[in-house]
């Protein structure tokens, strides 16, 4: 997947979303994906929302916090190693190529709900 200017993203279907919402879900077990200790409460983007960015799993995560302040949602947008840990992913980079600190490890995140 390549990553274009918001402009030219095509946006996501409503049905795609809760598709991609679901599969994270399955994949977290409910738990948050970063610290994996506390319930997961909110999806995170990676590349966040406001760069253009698509509902896709391998861009979200389910994390615990409320908002971009508290918790692990708090630590994926605020932590200085936000993007060396790929909780975060800067424009024009594929969130599906960057791995992320997943519970500990490092892992890619893959479109059909899975880790590698």
């Amino acid at each position: 997947m390549t990553i274009k200017p918001k402009y030219e993203t095509p946006k996501t279907t409503p049905a795609e979303s809760k598709a991609a919402y679901s599969g994270v879900a399955l994949r977290s077990f409910g738990m948050c994906e970063i610290c994996g200790k506390a319930r997961a409460t909110e999806k995170h983007h990676r590349l966040y929302r406001s760069h253009g960015t698509l509902d896709i799993v391998e861009n979200l995560l389910d994390v615990c916090g409320w908002g971009n302040h508290t918790g692990c949602h708090g630590r994926a947008h605020n932590d200085p190693e936000r993007y060396a840990n790929g909780w975060a992913v800067r424009s024009g980079f594929d969130p599906a190529l960057k791995p992320v600190l997943y519970r500990g490890r490092l892992m890619i995140l893959t479109a059909d709900g899975g880790l590698a």
